[in-house]
């Protein structure tokens, strides 16, 4: 027999979770349906069994976030609230409603950050993480899924495909006390404007509110206002959790496992590891660890095989969680790196053609990441010993100025690339290092190949070495680089 609307114990927690399982697979009309058909209308008049009596307001199905706020008040009977408490309060429960996405090569990730509850600068403990409001409110989490990325849906046609009650994972916990106590250090220094979503690994902050200065609030060690923020389990995290313990879909190498249960943050364990050999030149290392100095990819191999690990370090657990990426980077003697430093190649059509700054490619290769910087110094001529490394993230205040130059490649490509030959050579008027001091961009192919007129090509390289433009030409593929200088100075630690 099917359940009533609202027949549960919010006083016991399998019960609430029971109830919740109900809703998989039904599409958010028919619970309206249901509800337009009850005579009782909160979850408090069904447990007293009195009938109602008012009218509900009409109900907007037009906005996708109201999604999560529509399944409290018609699904489970309450009012959407911004209370401190936890929505199940009785349980210590809170309700989250998020969407996750099916890529187009068949994998599930998350399709946004998981906002966990405002960070109230004035209010919060800074000093232990399980007597903040954030533990208080959200030690556990119901979370329900739905597919957010299908084409013509309204909110009346979302299906909550997942129910899971989250647990923080003890497996997890050194490494978000770490960057609770990286975040509310900076508060603590008087710099909470200055805290950036790359801060964290897992746990993290962003901004949250209208923008555009008009969410600004008062900081404790500070007279500058700072951006209101909330706490968040970013993407990443999301979607390895996702893959890992909602769908099942990977099992993937671990650092801390590696490591056989040392009581460390995996920032903590890669930092150990890798510095135990400072001072070692590269081809010592090579020898030592029996590493190929002529394969492609040697000190990705290098970095992987210090750690005891048999597969990739960017598919291990933890870089999956935190986004994070490996970049092996040679300075010379003053410490500016040797080379500028890519990211993936870029789709020109598609870059030109997605609008949504979020889930452009510069956001989600550049402004979301965090990297491992290992940095080779060079001490003689062509000897360089491991000196370094580095976690970091792009600071918010920098992500202004990549968005700027993701927009005006996008207007560069929509309008039509301007190629100009000189001889077996041809520049383009893409943003270029020399103006754009953060990011700009460039080719992404060891051998040039331009199509200067139709079927005209000018260079050295090949049609795999291309990709075609809106307009049809076909050029050497691109992607988007940091100056050198740049990366000196991020490594030097001015953009922390």
């Amino acid at each position: 027999m099917e359940k009533q609307l609202f027949d549960y114990d919010d006083s016991d927690l399998q019960s609430v979770v029971d109830y919740s399982q109900t809703l998989l697979n039904k599409k958010f009309e028919q619970v309206i349906e249901k509800y337009q058909s009850t005579p009782y209308k909160t979850y408090a008049d069904f447990q007293s069994k009195t009938v109602s009596d008012f009218k509900d307001k009409e109900i907007s199905l037009k906005s996708k976030g109201q999604y999560g706020n529509n399944i409290e008040k018609y699904f489970y009977g309450y009012q959407p609230n911004n209370d401190s408490v936890a929505d199940f309060e009785k349980i210590g429960v809170e309700l989250k409603v998020t969407p996750f996405k099916v890529n187009k090569n068949g994998t599930i990730s998350a399709k946004e950050r998981l906002v966990l509850t405002i960070l109230k600068y004035m209010e919060e403990n800074l000093d232990d993480f399980y007597s903040t409001h954030l533990w208080q409110k959200c030690s556990k989490i119901l979370l329900l899924f739905y597919n957010g990325l299908l084409d013509g849906q309204t909110i009346e046609d979302y299906v909550i495909k997942k129910v899971f009650l989250f647990e923080w994972f003890e497996e997890d916990m050194e490494v978000i006390l770490d960057d609770y106590k990286r975040i509310t250090e900076k508060i603590k220094s008087g710099k909470a404007h200055e805290l950036s979503e790359s801060d964290g690994n897992y746990l993290s902050t962003c901004t949250k509110g209208a923008g555009k200065g008009r969410d600004l609030r008062e900081q404790p060690f500070s007279d500058e206002p700072a951006k209101q923020r909330a706490w968040e389990l970013k993407s990443s995290y999301m979607t390895y959790l996702i893959n890992n313990k909602i769908f099942n879909q990977t099992d993937q190498e671990s650092v801390v496992a590696v490591a056989r249960g040392e009581k460390k943050s995996f920032t903590e364990i890669i930092s150990e590891r890798i510095l135990e050999f400072k001072g070692m030149s590269e081809a010592e290392l090579y020898e030592k660890f029996s590493i190929n100095p002529k394969a492609k990819g040697k000190n990705s191999t290098l970095v992987r095989t210090i750690l005891g690990l048999t597969g990739d370090l960017d598919k291990t657990q933890e870089f999956q969680k935190a986004n994070m990426n490996l970049r092996v980077i040679r300075v010379d003697k003053n410490g500016l790196p040797k080379e500028d430093s890519p990211f993936k190649n870029y789709n020109f059509k598609e870059l030109a053609t997605n609008d949504d700054w979020e889930e452009s490619h510069p956001y989600q290769e550049i402004c979301n990441k965090r990297f491992l910087f290992v940095v080779f110094k060079e001490v003689k001529p062509k000897i360089f010993i491991l000196d370094s490394i580095k976690f970091w993230g792009f600071p918010d205040r920098q992500v202004e100025e990549v968005q700027r130059v993701w927009a005006e490649t996008r207007r560069i490509i929509t309008e039509g690339v301007e190629l100009t030959q000189h001889g077996n050579r041809v520049s383009t008027n893409f943003p270029q290092s020399r103006v754009n001091k953060v990011i700009f961009t460039k080719i992404h192919a060891q051998n040039t190949y331009y199509e200067i007129e139709k079927n005209v090509f000018v260079g050295k390289g090949k049609l795999s070495d291309t990709d075609k433009l809106p307009d049809g030409r076909r050029i050497t593929k691109h992607s988007f680089w940091i100056p050198k200088k740049f990366l000196k100075e991020v490594l030097e630690g001015k953009w922390d």
